[in-house]
């Protein structure tokens, strides 16, 4: 059991870190927009927050 866990949480890693360089790959110039960027950004960065150990 706990070593299906681990395998989901290394897959959402993955899955946040694609999602982060994706981000980062692809920033917008207008202000909504970027504002809609920097919003789904600090969720990624939050997220991948919890997998710091």
């Amino acid at each position: 059991m706990n070593c299906m866990i681990k395998k989901i949480d290394e897959k959402r890693h993955q899955e946040l870190l694609k999602h982060k360089e994706e981000l980062e790959n692809n920033r917008p110039h207008d202000i909504e927009a970027m504002r809609r960027w920097k919003h789904s950004m600090g969720k990624i960065l939050e997220e991948l927050e919890l997998f710091k150990k």
